[in-house]
């Protein structure tokens, strides 16, 4: 048997102690600011265009643990241990388990078995680290090993890939549960008199740590309870070089860097506690026991000590858990969906977000190690050839930020950041290519630069270009966001993606038109096409924009970008009143893969007739093929657009096929096939939420809704829509609606809304509820 380190109830006064002290140094290391390790790395020339601002727009009160010099105080009470001899940590009590703020009967995914495939078992994460359950691999944001087009996250052998192998007494029922609202994943043993759970979560706040808490309980002192637990380290990894130092952490390397010239290999740190492995027995006397795995990883080494102290404090003070679960409800709190009435569609909800916010970060960047972006199959997948590698893609840009930006615009700063970020490449690219401007690469990871492994993506999706510079025109009109344009580089990143389109584009002197030739559409199967119908409107949006803001800054206007965004050809066919998809295309000779003129209407809003965008929708859905996720979800929230909610109500079920039981794991195709954990397809499903049956749509100078009630339910709630420095709330039934203010940042008087019976705007106050019947309204800023 392991050895232990057994803590009674009257030594739990001297975790406190600890905890005294750590508390006293975090007081001193807010009050320090950041530290700052490896600016070879964060500073490049390629990866940093701007400094880094430590606060967000609209953000709300948050902390993320990051050691200054202060900070090694906490380490002067352990400082001479070797983390690697010390021995199992536990506690004689269960870990204190709070309440959460999301209906219990739709956030805890119960099943009495995993799923037979790898791909459908689900994942904790925080934005930081993330893990598929039982799996053999950590992974951390930004870590990616692999020269140029071969890059991957890189593998960090698992310390936290716990499973039970059997128990004693025997015969218990099992049950695994994922529990969306508070973040963990337990597979539990009862009967008998017993209970045993095994947890696994990455801590909310404590985002460098993973946590197992392995609890142990009987009705009294005469039953024996012992649990056999197994770790799947896996291999060694094919990625890192680890080595260990004099005090038990371990420092790794990744072997091969994406790009040398750029970037050299990366370095981080982890620390984890002794293993649970082995067969844990409850002590003599005790009705109650818990034991701990921590690891904590970052590129930081005071970093990951300082945290892995503070999770260790925290657990001996019974509060390591029920601080992980704050940090979830305080999520939960600013921005989420209710849908009421049906169960399964309660279900679908909470589990997309869940999914997505597990890859995300809830606090500010840090400059020396910031978000490097979201990735189709999210933090926890992306291994070496498998679910897009890590890389990230329009995915981000144009699927999973319009529904992240409307609930948490802190967030949708992040994600903003990550373009920022890699400005320098994306110019690099755009020279390479022989252009002006800014080539944002079709996949990108560390580096910025393009890691696509396969031809000719890389060379002709160039639409991403122009989902980049929606991203940021969505961000500027939810939150005219002056620090993030100006200080921050952001309107770099518009003007040089139009100066990219100025050089792409060619006049065709013949019919006064410029075109874009030679490019492959959102639709893969077609390609090398000119003039698609969706590159070239995503163009001329990123194009007039760049003037848009120019001239909002007191620049002036490009004349180029004008003349350009104006007469840049978009197909339109006059006579069966529709939007070809490019140059020579047949409805009957082509079949596209996905959504791709559809977008027209939205998330592009090119302004057309509604029997061309009825026409879009009725062509392209008789003859796309099965598509991946998304693809539905857009023409259900077409249709809704055309108000026909029988038409759209016909598409749910077609849109939500891609989710797989137990635990609502999206894949990339119905058929199970494809990436795992899709978050393309959970922000498209968000997205049909919000703008589909929410109908809200981002405007210049507001936001407008025309609500609809879902099939099956009979009452949705927006929690926390951020705009322009405020939130509120809006809940609506099939009769009437209520808007409520919630927050107002300093300077601003708030928000007043307009109803569409009504030309009259009237001013919000918050915390007191405006109800209507149900109707279309705007929202507008009064400051």
């Amino acid at each position: 048997m392991t050895k232990k380190m057994r803590y009674v109830l009257h030594v739990v006064a001297a975790a406190g102690a600890i905890m005294c002290v750590v508390a006293v140094v975090c007081i001193a290391w807010f009050s320090h600011g950041v530290g700052h390790v490896r600016t070879d790395v964060s500073d490049s020339h390629a990866m940093s265009n701007s400094r880094n601002s430590t606060h967000g727009y609209n953000a709300r009160c948050s902390s993320h643990a990051v050691a200054s010099d202060a900070g090694r105080a906490v380490l002067a009470i352990r400082e001479n241990v070797n983390y690697s001899q010390e021995a199992i940590l536990s506690r004689p009590l269960n870990s204190i388990v709070p309440d959460s703020l999301l209906p219990e009967n739709a956030t805890i995914l119960t099943n009495d078995s995993l799923p037979d495939r790898q791909a459908y078992i689900p994942e904790v994460g925080n934005g930081h680290i993330a893990t598929v359950v039982q799996s053999d691999a950590i992974l951390m944001n930004g870590l990616y090993n692999g020269r140029d087009k071969t890059s991957h996250r890189a593998r960090i052998p698992s310390t936290s890939g716990y499973s039970v192998n059997w128990t004693s007494p025997s015969g218990l029922e099992r049950k695994y549960s994922l529990d969306i609202g508070r973040g963990i994943f337990t597979e539990s043993y009862t009967g008998a008199g017993v209970t045993i759970s095994l947890r696994t979560y990455a801590h909310r706040s404590l985002t460098l740590v993973m946590v197992n808490e392995l609890t142990l309980s009987r009705e009294n002192t005469s039953i024996d309870v012992s649990v056999k637990i197994v770790l799947n380290r896996g291999q060694e990894s094919e990625d890192v070089n680890f080595y260990k130092d004099s005090h038990g952490i371990l420092h790794g390397e990744t072997k091969e860097a994406e790009y040398p010239e750029i970037a050299p290999t990366i370095r981080f740190y982890m620390l984890t506690s002794a293993s649970l492995e082995g067969v844990e027995t409850i002590s003599s006397g005790l009705t109650t026991e818990t034991f701990v795995s921590l690891t904590s990883i970052d590129v930081n080494k005071t970093n990951a000590i300082f945290q892995y102290e503070q999770a260790r404090a925290q657990f001996l003070g019974g509060t390591l858990l029920s601080s992980h679960v704050d940090g979830w409800n305080q999520m939960w709190q600013r921005g989420r969906i209710d849908i009421a009435g049906d169960i399964t569609i309660s279900k679908m909800n909470y589990a997309c977000l869940y999914y997505l916010m597990s890859s995300l970060p809830l606090t500010p960047n840090r400059k020396e190690w910031p978000f490097f972006g979201l990735s189709p199959g999210g933090l926890a997948h992306g291994v070496e050839n498998l679910d897009y590698m890590g890389h990230v893609f329009w995915d981000q840009d144009t699927w999973m930020f319009p529904p992240i930006a409307l609930l948490h615009s802190d967030i949708g700063r992040t994600l903003v950041q990550t373009r920022i970020r890699t400005l320098r490449s994306a110019q690099l690219l755009a020279k390479r290519s022989g252009n002006e401007g800014a080539k944002y690469p079709w996949e990108s990871s560390y580096t910025g630069l393009e890691t696509c492994p396969a031809e000719p993506y890389g060379r002709l999706e160039i639409h991403v270009i122009g989902d980049v510079a929606m991203m940021m025109r969505q961000y500027w009109q939810l939150t005219r966001d002056l620090e993030l344009m100006v200080d921050l580089s952001g309107a770099d990143v518009v003007w040089e993606t139009a100066k990219y389109w100025a050089a792409r584009s060619t006049y065709n002197q013949t019919d006064d038109t410029f075109r874009i030739n030679g490019v492959m559409p959102p639709d893969e199967f077609n390609f090398p096409v000119n003039d698609s119908v969706y590159t070239n409107s995503i163009a001329a949006l990123n194009l007039r924009f760049a003037n848009q803001l120019a001239r909002f800054l007191g620049k002036s206007e490009n004349e180029t970008w004008s003349n350009i965004s104006s007469k840049l050809l978009i197909l339109y066919d006059e006579t069966l009143d529709f939007h070809p998809e490019f140059q020579g295309f047949s409805t009957y000779r082509h079949r596209p893969k996905q959504a791709d003129v559809v977008l027209l209407g939205y998330p592009l809003m090119v302004d057309m007739k509604l029997s061309t965008r009825k026409n879009d929708l009725m062509i392209y859905e008789e003859i796309t093929s099965t598509g991946p996720a998304m693809t539905w979800g857009m023409f259900l929230l077409g249709w809704l657009e055309l108000d026909n909610v029988t038409k759209a109500n016909e598409l749910y079920q077609k849109t939500v096929a891609n989710a797989q039981e137990p635990f609502l794991v999206w894949a990339e195709y119905a058929d199970g096939d494809g990436a795992t954990n899709f978050l393309t397809g959970m922000g498209g499903y968000l997205q049909m939420i919000l703008f589909g049956y929410g109908g809200c749509r981002i405007r210049d100078e507001t936001l407008t809704f025309k609500p609809v009630l879902m099939e099956g339910s009979n009452e949705m709630t927006f929690i926390g829509i951020d705009y322009r420095g405020c939130s509120f709330d809006l809940r609506y039934s099939d009769t009437e609606m209520t808007l409520n203010q919630t927050h107002v940042t300093c300077g601003s008087v708030g928000l007043s809304v307009r109803f569409n019976d009504s030309g009259a705007w009237h001013s919000l106050t918050t915390g007191i509820p405006m109800t209507r019947e149900r109707q279309s309204f705007e929202i507008k800023n009064l400051r």
